[in-house]
């Protein structure tokens, strides 16, 4: 949805023009605006937003993003752990804090996919 779009732009327009509390307002306002749109849209009206062949490709989609960061990410952290353990690198608390956020996704991901699986 465009609201989204004028929401990002808006709030990069603030920061060029140094009016960041600004862009983040109206960023805000455009982005909660859009979730509402699309939840009344979804479970509220009859409009169908998307039909079988746009819903297979979103699963296709978010199965690869899935698979890339995962494919990427898991030597990555392998990778830190084992530089961390041998005393070459210190992770530093940010990079800890991506690493939990990592670890949360993939551990969001497989709840989400065991109770697909088994209502399906």
């Amino acid at each position: 949805m465009a609201v989204f779009a004028v929401g990002i732009a808006s709030f990069f327009a603030g920061m060029l023009l140094d009016r960041t509390f600004v862009g983040l307002v109206v960023y805000a306002v455009a982005c909660l605006g859009g979730i509402t749109a699309l939840l009344y849209l979804q479970f509220a009206s009859s409009v169908r937003l998307s039909d079988e062949r746009e819903q297979r490709l979103h699963e296709r989609a978010s199965g690869a993003l899935i698979m890339i960061a995962a494919y990427v990410g898991l030597p990555v952290v392998i990778g830190l752990y084992l530089l961390d353990s041998l005393g070459y690198y210190t992770i530093p608390p940010v990079v800890w804090g991506g690493i939990y956020a990592y670890s949360a996704l993939f551990l969001l991901w497989g709840v989400v996919y065991t109770v697909v699986r088994y209502n399906a």
